[in-house]
């Protein structure tokens, strides 16, 4: 399996396929989630708990509603997060410009959700929150089999991500947290390896007798 975790690729928005890329067949993104299904969690021990990790996911129309979402919430808050109005409507007019530029290549974004409450037994928050990692992680893996994926694990714009207009957007609970979009596209070049080598100083790791 190692071949396959070393060939995981992050590409972005830079690297997307354009000019009337066709559509990615939704079977692709059913066998992603397919693997997200086998990540660990330690509710599989309880037949009543599901995954904590649930996923929403949005195409074409979903993904514009989803953004135009954010620039409405900005709308009402931008005072908290910019020092004046000039430098907002900057950011606006660029974030709305995404919305067709930058983004407008994807076929999908994935909304990464994490459940408090999968089922009757309430486990720590970080166990959940590992869990619902670990699925994304099988996503990510599972799509080196298709070359033309291009995918990665975007946090999104994080006020907006975490507002009650998104919750209730992505049909979630108070105590749910959404832990971004796993974006899938067309990869421009689908031949594109990755030019990273982990040595062993990148991590440090600890051995005792």
């Amino acid at each position: 399996i190692l071949p396959c975790i070393t060939s995981r690729r992050s590409i972005f928005p830079n690297a997307y396929a354009k000019d009337d890329a066709p559509e990615l067949d939704d079977r692709i993104i059913s066998s992603l989630l397919a693997a997200a299904r086998y990540g660990p969690f330690h509710g599989g021990r309880y037949k009543q708990n599901m995954h904590p990790a649930k996923f929403v996911v949005l195409k074409k129309q979903g993904m514009v509603e989803m953004q135009k979402l954010t620039l409405r919430y900005y709308d009402m808050v931008w005072e908290e997060h910019w020092s004046t109005r000039e430098d907002y409507l900057k950011w606006r007019a660029t974030t709305e410009g995404e919305i067709t530029g930058r983004w407008g290549p994807c076929t999908h974004m994935i909304a990464i959700v994490a459940r408090r409450r999968s089922g009757p037994r309430v486990f720590p928050e970080w166990e959940e929150l590992a869990a619902t990692a670990c699925a994304v992680q099988n996503m990510h893996l599972q799509s080196t089999k298709y070359e033309e994926l291009a995918c990665y694990w975007s946090s999104w714009h994080d006020a907006a991500r975490d507002s009650r207009d998104m919750r209730e957007f992505l049909g979630m609970s108070d105590e749910d947290r959404c832990l971004g979009f796993f974006v899938v596209a067309r990869a421009k070049n689908p031949k594109y390896k990755p030019r990273r080598i982990r040595n062993e100083d990148i991590m440090e790791v600890v051995w005792r007798p």
